[in-house]
């Protein structure tokens, strides 16, 4: 798709949240601002992950493999210890993945719209990829036959799947991505799973997988502490040898690794707050409903909603509400924002935008 690509080359790389130069110019107080672009747990940090962090030993180094964490994590997945890999943040571990798994020329294949990082991370390792794209004809709805077919054409080295998928919240059932990588077992299968604990589709973290799929999640998300960064890989042994000899040491800090260790401790936490995080998506579906849009359905907390253009209604709400939400533009989606849930109160304040902007321009 010539016209996306020329898209995505003259963008700087987008990602929620709100930007502090932007704001400025604007003359914007970030404190001032409701946040609905950002994918985190509105309801976190918890305290107990407060307290770890402000706890932590900063005046010694942290433990360069995070073993502590790394064995209390493997004890509540049940997993092997030596296949766990503490990164800081998913994208860390997506861009050290690229790293290790590629070499220039190799083939991979994108499952498009989605996550920006790892395509980032492929392209500077100097691979190849090939795009299995997506739309909204069909709800964004992942085909896997089609991937199926693309993965005997191209003879891939890796295949990026996020699921549930950012910015689509699409789920791809677990099991079947099991089946498919077991049909291609030279295939790494990069399963981006940063979404997966906050969504309706949760029950899919107990599912086992070949060791061909690399599993990246992220506690950053579901405890929403992203100025601290955590995630975790969960491979197979070698490559998480493999991954962990290919970094520097302390890849992640005492203070991630404290929240680290307090988040296992604070499991109960997140689901204690799923189901009211999923309430509140569907009372916002509600709101923008009513409202005379069209908003997809979403396995996860965050959802799209059609508009004229995406760009210019972010910087009306921003400017004139205080209310920011994300314009899909980077992930070639000009005419969508994303809408992430938040408390009730918040929700009103959108609504209140949303009528002003959308009903009367």
């Amino acid at each position: 798709m010539p016209a996306l690509a020329e898209m995505r080359a003259t963008m700087a790389r987008v990602h929620g949240g709100p930007c502090e130069e932007e704001l400025a110019a604007l003359g914007v107080s970030p404190d001032s601002i409701v946040d609905f672009s950002t994918c985190l747990n509105p309801y976190g940090p918890c305290s107990a992950v407060v307290e770890a962090v402000r706890a932590a030993p900063i005046h010694r180094y942290p433990d360069p493999t995070a073993r502590a964490v790394r064995r209390t994590l493997a004890e509540a997945l049940d997993v092997d210890p030596d296949a766990l890999v503490l990164g800081n943040g998913a994208a860390d571990l997506l861009w050290t993945l690229a790293r290790v798994l590629l070499e220039r020329r190799d083939t991979v294949v994108i499952v498009e719209p989605t996550f920006s990082e790892f395509r980032e991370a492929v392209e500077a390792a100097g691979a190849c990829v090939v795009e299995l794209r997506s739309d909204a004809t069909d709800g964004f709805r992942v085909d896997l036959g089609r991937l199926k077919s693309l993965l005997r054409t191209v003879n891939p080295r890796a295949v990026y799947l996020c699921a549930p998928n950012n910015p689509t919240g699409v789920a791809v059932p677990a099991a079947r991505i099991a089946a498919l990588a077991a049909d291609h077992p030279d295939v790494a299968i990069v399963l981006d799973q940063a979404y997966l604990s906050l969504s309706a589709v949760f029950a899919d973290l107990a599912v086992r997988f070949p060791p061909n799929v690399l599993c990246v999640r992220s506690i950053t998300k579901e405890h929403a502490i992203p100025g601290v960064r955590v995630g975790y890989l969960l491979c197979a042994r070698d490559l998480a040898a493999r991954v962990e000899a290919s970094r520097p040491f302390w890849t992640t800090s005492t203070m991630a690794q404290a929240a680290a260790l307090a988040a296992c401790a604070s499991r109960g936490f997140v689901e204690e707050i799923r189901p009211r995080l999923l309430s509140d998506r569907e009372h916002l579906h509600t709101i923008v409903r009513h409202l005379g849009l069209s908003p997809l359905p979403s396995a996860t907390p965050f959802f799209l909603v059609p508009v004229p253009d995406g760009r210019d209604l972010r910087r009306r709400l921003l400017i004139r509400h205080g209310v920011l939400v994300r314009d899909c533009g980077s992930f070639g989606l000009p005419r969508f924002v994303r809408l992430s849930a938040r408390p009730p109160g918040d929700a009103a304040r959108l609504e209140a935008a949303l009528a002003e902007e959308v009903l009367h321009c």
